[in-house]
């Protein structure tokens, strides 16, 4: 993430890297310039009007910023399924939603979709706080401090839901592997011996099948898991307790 310390508007020891979708290019540059007369830090990297486009770049290593802000209501792709797009996949973007609607229609959805905060627009302070919490992968108040927190609507406290960055990718991720499919008993049973250090012959005699039927085992519960390697797969079924 872009900084290492939340100190209101004083300069940290890197710039946070912004970026901003919105669907109004008139919307876009007024966010931009506002965004950065807030803070001598706040960087606007790139902005886009397509939450198509917005969730490549943050997928995107080489133009990931440290924090994106998008508007909740847009044409293509809605701001809080552009969240969850990127939560699901990565906890090295911050996400900050903004909205001129009222917070309560969007809150919960946001908070589903991996968000660390949901501001008001006009709520310039807040969205200035959020970000700079986001940058750090943490929730708005979500370190309990309160500095630079919104006098208006805002929505992004632990009272709201709202999560940590990786805690949010950990929870939208899993949701991900159980979509996909409940492992068989034979499949977590393998996973299970590979864990305890068998080979694959070990595990073919113990479970009475042939090595090849093991190997169909293991590559189909890294398929259900979205699992890279065994040792993936593994680590997920033991965070799960499968294992």
């Amino acid at each position: 993430m872009g900084i290492v310390a939340d100190t209101g508007k004083e300069r940290t020891s890197a710039p946070i890297r912004i970026g901003l979708v919105d669907n109004d290019p008139y919307a876009v540059k007024v966010l931009q310039t506002m965004i950065e007369r807030m803070g001598a830090d706040f960087r606007v990297v790139w902005t886009c009007d397509l939450g198509a486009v917005a969730i490549s770049r943050c997928l995107n290593p080489a133009k990931r910023p440290d924090v994106l802000v998008t508007d909740m209501s847009m044409g293509d792709v809605p701001g809080t399924e552009v969240c969850r797009a990127i939560r699901v996949k990565t906890p090295e973007v911050g996400l900050v939603c903004v909205t001129s609607y009222s917070l309560a229609s969007f809150r919960d959805e946001a908070v589903r979709c991996g968000a660390q905060a949901l501001v008001a627009k006009t709520d310039l302070s807040g969205i200035a706080h959020g970000i700079r919490c986001a940058a750090r992968g943490m929730p708005m108040d979500g370190d309990g401090d309160g500095n630079g927190a919104g006098d208006g609507d805002a929505a992004g406290s632990k009272e709201s839901g709202f999560m940590d960055a990786a805690s949010a990718h950990m929870l939208l991720e899993d949701a991900g592997y159980v979509a996909r499919g409940a492992l068989s008993a034979k499949e977590r049973e393998t996973l299970r011996l590979y864990a305890e250090g068998l080979t694959t012959r070990e595990i073919a005699v113990r479970l009475g099948v042939s090595a090849a039927t093991v190997a169909t085992f293991e590559r189909r519960a890294c398929a259900k898991l979205g699992a890279r390697s065994r040792a993936h797969a593994i680590s997920i079924c033991v965070r799960r307790h499968e294992i």
